[in-house]
């Protein structure tokens, strides 16, 4: 099956004192280069999703030349970011996830494209139910007229569409555990508390 991937690098980053968090470096680049390089060995074309035009300027020095995609409605969130970028995906199944979650590990990505086979989507779920929309896997087709519809209903929250879809396999939190034993692919970095306490270098 054809696989895509998109990286959501659209968001404000307001707790980080309003920086572009794709554009935070470590020993391994920016945030933004990080993830490319661990997404590009396993997919067919690799999707950044940013506001506009503008931020689509100031971080093509980082996108390594691969496809952005800019956001038509404002206020969204995620789901515009998702949308946008659905309708750019060469493939038939897309891996989600955000620019700053730069721990993603590509044996648990594998795992989980392996997972959605069949499906409508893979997505990881801990012990009390909740999911992880940001490290899940979506068969483009019947998911991106619910993002647009959901979007339409004023349904912002980034599972709105995901509720909708009639075939959806929940992956447990601890199958990722055997691939990334501390579910560092799931981490994500919003303050410079975060910053400190993960190491970038």
């Amino acid at each position: 099956m054809s696989l895509s991937a998109l990286i959501l690098a659209g968001g404000r980053g307001r707790r980080l004192g309003n920086v572009e968090k794709s554009l935070i470096r470590g020993s391994e680049g920016s945030l933004l280069e990080r993830t490319i390089g661990i997404l590009e060995g396993i997919v067919d074309d690799v999707i950044v999703s940013v506001r506009d035009e503008g931020q689509a300027q100031e971080l093509a020095g980082d996108a390594c030349g691969k496809v952005m995609v800019f956001d038509t409605y404002e206020d969204v969130g995620p789901l515009a970011g998702m949308l946008e970028g659905f309708k750019k995906a060469k493939g038939e199944y897309i891996f989600v996830t955000a620019c700053d979650m730069p721990f993603i590990d590509k044996e648990v990505v594998k795992f989980m494209f392996h997972c959605a086979e069949g499906h409508d989507a893979a997505v990881p779920v801990h012990n009390d139910g909740s999911m992880e929309p940001l490290c899940s896997v979506y068969r483009v087709g019947p998911m991106l007229p619910l993002i647009e519809s959901s979007i339409q209903a004023n349904r912002k929250f980034i599972l709105a569409p995901v509720f909708e879809l009639d075939d959806v396999a929940k992956v447990s939190i601890e199958l990722l555990k055997e691939f990334d034993p501390q579910l560092k692919s799931l981490i994500n970095i919003n303050t410079l508390e975060d910053l400190g306490r993960f190491d970038l270098c």
